[in-house]
């Protein structure tokens, strides 16, 4: 696994490749700054969200809460500042890790498009004599990520209750997003590279070296900017793993 990130890494100079990482960034940069963030802003803005019978009820209840414990003698004023500051940074994390998902879905769609010459381009660099074939269609792959998100999106409605426990919160939504990621590249990858019996023989989470590796790129977009190339990144991993596997 380390000698394939290495190599994925060293890839990163080409140009053939190079190109390709920074066009998702590029597009997705302008697509969030255009709509993403407006929409967001519009959404969090608009009276049919701030005028909401559960919105206000739920303001007003957590005013007469604030009021009840900054009445509380000697601690009351402390308790206050604590819970306020507790709940901001558990908001600030959680509008973080939502925000990068947008970032990091947008890139993934956009990366998905240039999947095989991606490939390709691996392939011709390191291994130009090895052939591949691949399985199922666009609009297969398509459903299937549909059907695979939809399925993610009803265990984090499942789990709701876990976004109001600090850290488990962060870990849940982190894991979340981690199990998409991994689905969406390996079944982009996967159905360029390999037949759909090899595709089934690799697929399983307990296949280490593509879970280790996407889990090590998937959690470098914790910082700035990097949602943006990781799609791109993973991509040539699994390039290089599925190749070799058709290799072996």
């Amino acid at each position: 696994m380390k000698l394939l990130l290495w190599k994925t890494l060293l890839d990163l100079k080409h140009p053939a490749i190079l190109w390709r990482l920074l066009l998702p960034f590029l597009i997705a940069m302008a697509l969030v700054s255009l709509l993403g963030y407006s929409f967001l802003a519009l959404f969090l803005t608009g009276d049919w969200i701030t005028q909401n019978a559960y919105v206000v009820e739920f303001n007003e209840t957590a005013t007469q809460a604030e009021q009840w414990v900054a009445g509380i003698p000697l601690v009351g004023g402390l308790l206050v500042w604590t819970i306020m500051m507790m709940f901001t940074l558990l908001v600030g994390a959680v509008s973080f890790l939502l925000g990068s998902y947008l970032v990091l879905l947008l890139a993934i769609l956009i990366t998905s498009f240039m999947t095989d010459s991606l490939i390709k381009a691996v392939r011709d660099i390191h291994y130009p004599n090895v052939e591949y074939q691949g399985h199922g269609s666009f609009f297969g792959l398509s459903m299937k990520m549909l059907g695979y998100g939809a399925f993610l999106l009803l265990l984090l409605l499942l789990g709701v209750p876990l976004l109001f426990i600090p850290l488990v919160n962060i870990i849940w939504l982190w894991f979340l997003g981690f199990l998409f990621f991994r689905y969406a590249l390996l079944l982009d990858v996967g159905q360029v590279v390999l037949s759909d019996q090899e595709f089934q023989q690799v697929s399983s989470l307990t296949q280490i070296t593509p879970t280790l590796g996407l889990m090590l790129i998937y959690s470098a977009t914790i910082l700035p900017l990097v949602s943006f190339f990781a799609p791109v990144i993973g991509v040539i991993f699994l390039a290089h793993w599925t190749l070799r596997f058709r290799a072996a």
